[in-house]
């Protein structure tokens, strides 16, 4: 399932793609050309948000991103079904 949201850090606004949504983490790739995006920053997952997340690099633009509370299994299974 690929989902299209918006990182907010202290700075910028990075579109993002979203992959790999689950409960406690999901991935994000920011579109080309985009800042670095690690630490704390706020997600938005379609119009659903902010969450607070920790995001860290796994490798080229792809991040890990860490939700600060567990996501509800009602947003999971809303994107789940797109």
């Amino acid at each position: 399932m690929t989902i299209y949201g918006e990182c907010i850090g202290n700075r910028d606004r990075t579109p993002v793609t979203i992959s790999g949504l689950g409960d406690s983490e999901c991935e994000i790739e920011p579109q080309p050309g985009s800042s670095v995006m690690e630490g704390l920053l706020d997600l938005w997952i379609g119009a659903i948000g902010p969450l607070s997340v920790i995001a860290e690099t796994i490798g080229g633009r792809r991040y890990r991103a860490r939700f600060r509370e567990p996501l509800d299994q009602r947003i999971i299974a809303h994107f789940a079904q797109a």
